[in-house]
């Protein structure tokens, strides 16, 4: 069945827990309300992004805080079981949780995707009216635990786990690429470690500050999994806050991938995140570098809107970037507070690229 036709479809859900941290908060629910330490906030979940079309289910968004809020950040967390018009299933747990006096950082995932996609070939110039119909289930495990070895640096090791299975590929134009399709399928396990230096006065949405982060993880049969891959990450943020309470936030970021990588572990352009407007794959390859920049403005207290330019590009090495060649991404959106202690947002954007576009509904900001 085509992706781009529409379905009658009807969700039937069940939240059960947040994170196994949250029952033990739950048997101390009052004094917890009388602190005002957890707001746990139940939502329908409603969203769109051209990779899934309309998507609807539940959403449970707990945010807390495990320490003195003057030297302790917030912590969140998030349950969703979500279905998509493109008839995609999605359960999904993730966690940023900072300890008291932010000693650890953690922060995770825990997931399940029944996904068909469009798949349109490895390359940053591949062809577009030559897209095929990709499916396959994955499960997803991530967790990384960090300790704050001086103030704002955070330094630990992180563990990922996914495995890949019943690949869907019944190519009419990419048929060459089958043979590394269906090779994707299995195990990945891998191992690595993570440098992040955390500035920011807000995880959900920073006004200032920075975030730094350097990543590396190693894949490999040695740790259980099918592939070996190493992947290197950069990721780099800077937010300013100018007189009249308006937000200017910036973005690099990098992804850096060698051996031998499988389809879904390849860097993927566009999406929800950065390079909005851009269907996340519709480029893809070994390595990805983009840039974006963000002005937000809150109009009103619970109403503010963004405007919001990109530019990025994938290839299969370092060194064959060419800067000139990168594709470009512009934006504008609207916000809506749902939680103005946190300054939790809903977000509706649309993005341009070239020869592209994409709408979404999303909670939280891009980045």
């Amino acid at each position: 069945m085509k992706l781009h036709n529409p379905y009658l479809v009807s969700v039937l859900f069940v939240i059960v827990v947040l994170t196994t941290s949250l029952p033990s908060m739950g048997q101390q629910s009052d004094t917890v309300r009388r602190q005002k330490k957890l707001k746990i906030t139940p939502l329908p979940a409603l969203f769109y992004t051209p990779e899934t079309r309309l998507g609807f289910g539940g959403l449970v968004s707990g945010v807390f805080n495990l320490g003195d809020r003057k030297t302790t950040r917030n912590s969140n967390a998030e349950v969703l079981a979500a279905y998509t018009l493109n008839n995609q299933i999605i359960l999904r747990t993730r966690n940023n949780l900072f300890t008291k006096d932010e000693k650890y950082a953690l922060s995770g995932e825990l997931s399940f995707y029944d996904f068909p996609i469009l798949y349109y070939g490895v390359g940053n110039d591949t062809d577009k009216d030559l897209e095929e119909e990709l499916g396959y289930k994955v499960f997803i495990f991530q967790e990384r635990v960090l300790r704050q070895v001086r103030k704002s640096l955070f330094i630990g090791p992180q563990y990922r786990y996914n495995y890949l299975y019943d690949i869907e590929y019944e190519p009419e134009n990419l048929v060459d690429d089958s043979p590394f399709i269906y090779s994707g399928a299995g195990t990945n396990s891998g191992l690595g470690f993570s440098t992040i230096y955390d500035t920011r006065n807000n995880v959900l949405n920073a006004s200032k500050g920075v975030f730094l982060q350097f990543s590396t993880f190693f894949h490999g049969e040695a740790l259980g999994g099918d592939f070996n891959f190493n992947r290197y990450t950069v990721d780099l943020r800077r937010y300013w806050m100018l007189k009249n309470g308006d937000v200017i936030a910036a973005q690099y970021f990098g992804e850096f991938n060698t051996g031998k990588i499988p389809f879904r572990e390849m860097a993927q352009l566009g999406g929800e995140n950065i390079m909005r407007g851009y269907y996340n794959g519709r480029f893809r390859d070994d390595e990805q570098m983009a840039v974006q920049v963000e002005y937000r403005k809150q109009v009103i207290p619970w109403l503010g809107f963004t405007a919001f330019g990109a530019y990025g590009d994938v290839s299969d090495d370092i060194g064959n970037f060419e800067i000139g060649d990168f594709k470009y991404a512009v934006g504008a959106g609207l916000r809506i507070m749902v939680n103005k202690a946190d300054r939790l947002n809903i977000r509706i954007d649309y993005g341009l690229g070239d020869d592209t576009s994409g709408f979404y509904f999303a909670i939280a900001e891009a980045f």
